[in-house]
């Protein structure tokens, strides 16, 4: 019984286990709010004193020239990845081909 007792109390040390508890997942949500007439405001103050700041209008061009630069470099690697692709079709069929002449006049490597 006082065994019971020792197992079951909040004094007992528990032993490591090899797996991982679960816990509560947690997100990490943060409200947006559209200001219609901050975003009139910014407009208007833009057309007749120019761009205050980048988080304004003209931050959607900054985005937009994000983009382009995220598009270039996934081209850049893509053209990367063929280049590799072609150099090793190009190697291969040299070798082949060199082969085929070795074989031809009966040359001996090995």
């Amino acid at each position: 019984m006082i065994i019971f007792d020792i197992i079951h109390s909040n004094h007992f040390m528990r032993l490591p286990t090899l797996f991982k508890q679960n816990k509560n997942k947690s997100f990490g949500y943060k409200p947006r709010h559209y200001d219609e007439r901050k975003e009139r405001l910014e407009r208007l103050h833009e057309k007749h004193h120019g761009a205050k700041d980048s988080t304004s209008i003209k931050g959607s061009f900054k985005r937009r020239s994000s983009f382009k630069n995220d598009w270039k470099t996934v081209t850049k690697e893509t053209d990367e990845k063929q280049s590799k692709t072609r150099l090793i079709v190009i190697f291969v069929l040299l070798v082949l081909v060199a082969v085929l002449v070795l074989d031809k006049y009966n040359i001996k490597l090995f």
